[in-house]
């Protein structure tokens, strides 16, 4: 009996290290990448061939191999990525893009993929520069059937202390990471929470090249956002030298909240409230003032235009009348003119013309006889 009840201990033992090793093998095995927690939590080694080593001690990059480590992890919630402690999908501000920093080590691939975990906390950290693109919509104003997000994180640029290195080398990879939706199609898109579906190195292509701060176009304030592309989030090309946390410096955007934060801290919350308030009344009077102006303007030349139509309007009456009486006196006057002209002719033609006059008799010359 003993024996029997060993012997299925054993089998179910046996059962379950065998599922456990399946469930180990859902995430595809690739080299670089160390899962932490299956499905959360993900551990991943990138080469940089243009960031030399950082020496601590002697405060200089050292010619020799190196790779940054990042550490991908969901939020408790399983709402939020985590890159390093620091919130990257979905942004909770895409107007502001996150700060993203990296430990640099010295480990080789097969040390990386093979050695138990090393404690980064005592490897030099990096402040980086970098290219993100999310090809699905993160604004949780979408509606999705199926929420599924996908980053794609391209390191552009690193440093440390007063050291700065772009990192443009095309056999440089860049990490692709998929989240899929892990509650039901019916939630909200506000409440959904993720699970790590998949996350992997790629290597730089056409549509991931690397560009460098001088080949973007310049920011200045005649732009809200400065974007580098029209929809949400806004921004791929993350420099930390365009942006502060106020968001993309020089924009129109940055301006208003720059200004806003010096006055506060110049003023006070409480005086600049009293400042703004006052000005807005002033504000509102003058556009009221102005308005009214405005109208009594508009009203005062309606008025002289609807005077200047009645006028117009008895002038054309009158001219009209007194046309109409000239034109009533011009045919009176032709009707006698026609009249006496046929009187005369008329009157001419019923009485005969008189005789012309004969001419006087000569009188006879002297010595001839009288001719009568």
């Amino acid at each position: 009996m003993w024996s029997a009840t060993r012997f299925l201990l054993l089998l179910n033992l046996h059962f379950f290290s065998l599922v456990a090793a399946i469930s180990q093998r859902e995430q595809p095995q690739r080299p670089g990448i160390k899962w932490l927690e299956e499905e959360r939590s993900v551990l991943v080694r990138l080469e940089t061939p243009d960031l030399p080593l950082w020496n601590v001690e002697n405060q200089i990059g050292e010619d020799l191999p190196s790779a940054l480590i990042f550490n991908f992890t969901l939020s408790h919630d399983y709402r939020t990525l985590m890159l390093n402690e620091v919130p990257i999908l979905p942004l909770e501000n895409a107007y502001v893009p996150p700060r993203l920093f990296a430990y640099q080590s010295s480990e080789t691939l097969t040390q990386f993929d093979n050695d138990p975990i090393t404690d980064y906390n005592s490897c030099p950290l990096f402040s980086l520069d970098y290219s993100r693109i999310v090809p699905q919509a993160e604004d949780s104003s979408q509606k999705y059937y199926n929420y599924t997000l996908s980053l794609e994180l391209d390191i552009l640029g690193a440093s440390i202390a007063e050291y700065n290195a772009l990192l443009p080398a095309n056999n440089q990879n860049f990490i692709r990471v998929t989240l899929n939706q892990a509650d039901s199609r019916e939630t909200h898109i506000s409440l959904v929470s993720f699970k790590i579906g998949d996350i992997s190195l790629e290597e730089r292509g056409s549509n991931n090249q690397f560009q460098s701060p001088e080949s973007l176009k310049t920011c200045t304030a005649w732009s809200w956002l400065c974007a580098d592309k029209p929809g949400y989030p806004w921004y791929q090309y993350i420099y930390r030298q365009h942006f502060d946390e106020y968001g993309r410096i020089h924009s129109m955007r940055w301006l208003v909240h720059f200004k806003w934060a010096t006055l506060i801290e110049v003023y006070g919350v409480v005086q600049v409230a009293i400042i703004t308030s006052a000005v807005g009344i002033v504000a509102l009077s003058l556009l009221g003032y102005g308005i009214y102006r405005i109208s009594k303007r508009a009203q005062a030349l309606w008025q002289r235009r609807i005077g200047d139509v009645d006028a117009w309007t008895a002038e054309e009456e009158i001219g009209g009348l007194l046309d109409d009486e000239e034109e009533e006196e011009d045919d009176d006057y032709d009707r006698r003119a026609e009249v006496e002209m046929e009187d005369w002719t008329g009157s001419h033609r019923q009485k005969p013309l008189p005789p012309p006059p004969l001419p006087p008799p000569v009188p006879p010359k002297a010595g001839e006889p009288s001719r009568s």
